[in-house]
């Protein structure tokens, strides 16, 4: 099953780079960014996308005027695909024809001025000769092949998914599928890898729709300074109890208070469990010796309740019948999943009195993080881990977090100013020297060796290599690797 998805995933990645790519005309407002593909027969594609991000902008209203004689005026309409659109004009000659599109989106209104020129009028293609095999037929067979197997052996989301973007890339172009004539386009000299530097990607916009292609603009940040620390997730004090006994006992059996468990949630006052106090050796000889004379004793033992002190949800729970327990065994112990804290390990004592706040994340749930606000540090050090103890407080919602899991701290010791800071994605290692993918270009993508400085939580600060201003990929950059 698996071998089947990843050959799957590999004619995808052939497919896109066989697809024509770059023929298009391209203009940027300060909004969007519009691309117009000539489809022939009369018609054209319009992509439009965020000029930022890269993303797709469906459901707008395009208004397209044609600077040509005679001048022509219409709308774009959209296809099922979202940020593409059908536009009923397509040049009429090589020549160079200006456009301007009025676009009024929820995201905002933009006015984009498109220059064509030098376009080539798609035509259509001359029959093969009888004996060139059509690649493109034995291709798209083989990507058949794949889905019918994905579908025939699982039903499950994913494989129905993988296969729906299949179909998507098969439909590109209205059911063309674009291919090679069998030229020799050979391999640039000097290229090592697929991320060596300078090396340039042409990737049409449906491709990068396809592949989710998204990207930020390098800039100047404000970021954070912090320190991480090792820390775990604690209980609030103030809603934490750890039920012990007062005397050594026999935890009893009731029908009226069955004993408890583990992940239930008690009212305060609620019996936990109920305990037979065990008599001492001496008080059993001298309670022996108070009956022999005759005389009365009230020092009967008598059966203790034990109550929960504050409401909550309890934990681990160890209220056996039966068992004796003595002062120092925990019973139970009740906390408020709701209000956690996060306690960490500061070795670096100088840094103790610049701590703010911090933020926490989990490698259980990537992608998340949780602002966490400081409630004390300890003002002596640990003597079992030579360190002092930092506390801090969850703020907002919890969840999943759970008491006792290990987290990541970035505690905030300051800010800093960056002057070309992105986001910790968008760097990738090629053997040990980071690299970036820049759009330099509505459909082509540049390898970008960068000069990395400090790293502060999400940013990395880039000292060479990138410009201001530049838009670096932060996802489906390794999709765009993948590409020959």
């Amino acid at each position: 099953m698996r071998f089947a998805q990843m050959a799957l995933i590999f004619l995808m990645l052939l497919m896109i780079s066989m697809a024509e790519a770059g023929q298009g005309n391209s203009g940027e407002g300060d909004r969007y960014e519009v691309v117009i593909t000539p489809q022939g027969e009369g018609s054209s594609r319009l992509y439009l996308s965020d000029i930022t991000t890269n993303a797709p902008i469906g459901e707008a209203n395009i208004q397209v005027e044609v600077a040509s004689t005679p001048p022509w005026s219409g709308s774009a309409t959209p296809t099922g695909t979202k940020g593409i659109y059908r536009l009923l004009w397509s040049p009429s000659s090589p020549e160079g024809v200006d456009l301007t599109l009025t676009i009024l989106a929820k995201d905002g209104d933009d006015l984009v001025l498109l220059a064509m020129s030098g376009l080539e009028i798609p035509q259509k293609s001359a029959p093969s000769q009888a004996n060139t095999p059509d690649y493109s037929l034995i291709l798209l067979g083989g990507i058949v092949l794949v889905a019918a197997f994905l579908l025939l052996s699982s039903r499950r989301k994913k494989s129905v998914q993988t296969v729906a973007v299949l179909l998507v890339l098969v439909s590109m172009g209205e059911g063309e599928v674009f291919a090679h004539g069998g030229e020799d386009h050979g391999t640039p000299d000097g290229e090592e890898s697929s991320l060596s530097a300078g090396r340039k990607v042409p990737l049409s916009k449906e491709s990068q729709y396809l592949l989710e292609v998204r990207t930020v603009v390098a800039d100047s940040n404000q970021v954070a300074e912090n320190v991480r620390l090792v820390g775990k997730v604690i209980p609030d004090p103030a809603a934490h109890a750890r039920i012990h006994p007062s005397i050594p006992a026999r935890v009893g059996f009731d029908r009226d208070f069955p004993p408890p468990t583990s992940g239930q949630w008690v009212k305060q006052g609620q019996t936990l469990a109920v305990l037979d106090p065990i008599m001492s050796a001496a008080d059993k000889a001298g309670q022996r010796l108070t009956l022999f004379r005759g005389e009365r004793t009230d020092s009967m033992p008598v059966r203790e309740l034990v109550l929960a002190p504050i409401p909550g949800q309890l934990t681990d729970v160890h209220v056996v019948p039966g068992e004796v327990v003595s002062e120092g065994t925990v019973l139970a112990e009740i906390i408020d999943p709701n209000r956690l804290w996060v306690e960490a390990v500061l070795f670096d004592l100088l840094l103790a009195d610049r701590i703010v706040a911090a933020t926490a994340s989990s490698r259980q749930f990537p992608g998340r993080s949780y602002a966490l606000s400081l409630v004390g540090i300890s003002p002596t050090v640990n003597p079992e881990n030579q360190g002092l103890h930092v506390q801090f407080k969850v703020q907002g919602a919890v969840a999943p977090l759970k008491a006792g899991m290990p987290l990541d701290v970035y505690a905030q010791t300051g800010t800093t100013q960056y002057g070309v800071a992105v986001p910790r994605v968008a760097v990738l290692d090629h053997g040990g020297i980071p690299r970036v993918w820049v759009k330099v270009a509505a459909e082509q993508f540049e390898a970008r060796q960068v000069q990395t400085g400090r790293r502060t939580g999400e940013w990395v600060e880039i000292l060479a290599g990138l410009r201001k201003g530049e838009k670096v990929v932060v996802q489906g950059h390794n999709q765009i690797n993948a590409i020959r």
